[in-house]
């Protein structure tokens, strides 16, 4: 097996691990996230987004799938011609490191990525 094969496959194993262990809580309380709303956004990937978070600052993660700038927002939603129901999720992380977002938009902890994307066709 070469070894382009063998680092592609390491880091499905790591991507499908991660995203199936601990899940990460957003620290924003509820009602003040977004997290309230029951559609999901339009898939944009089916595979996480791994990203570098820093402890208690706020980030804003999109729902609708067509923000510009993935994982996060940056405000396509707003336009008109979009008529988006979607609105951003804000969040926090209780320490600095890599999490894993999720860009299927389907993920049950919004906006961390809890291996949903697997079960898509």
């Amino acid at each position: 097996m070469n070894l382009i094969r063998k680092s592609s496959l390491l880091q499905n194993w790591t991507v499908r691990r991660l995203c199936s262990s601990q899940i990460p809580k957003n620290m924003l309380p509820e009602g003040t996230n977004g997290n309230y709303q029951d559609e999901n956004g339009a898939v944009y990937d089916k595979k996480p987004f791994k990203m570098h978070l820093v402890a208690d600052k706020v980030f804003v993660w999109c729902l609708c799938g067509k923000s510009h700038g993935q994982p996060l927002c940056d405000g396509t939603h707003r336009m008109v011609h979009f008529k988006i129901k979607q609105k951003p999720i804000k969040f926090k992380v209780e320490k600095t490191g890599d999490y894993y977002l999720c860009n299927c938009k389907q993920t049950k902890n919004r906006p961390f990525c809890d291996g949903t994307h697997k079960t898509l066709t």
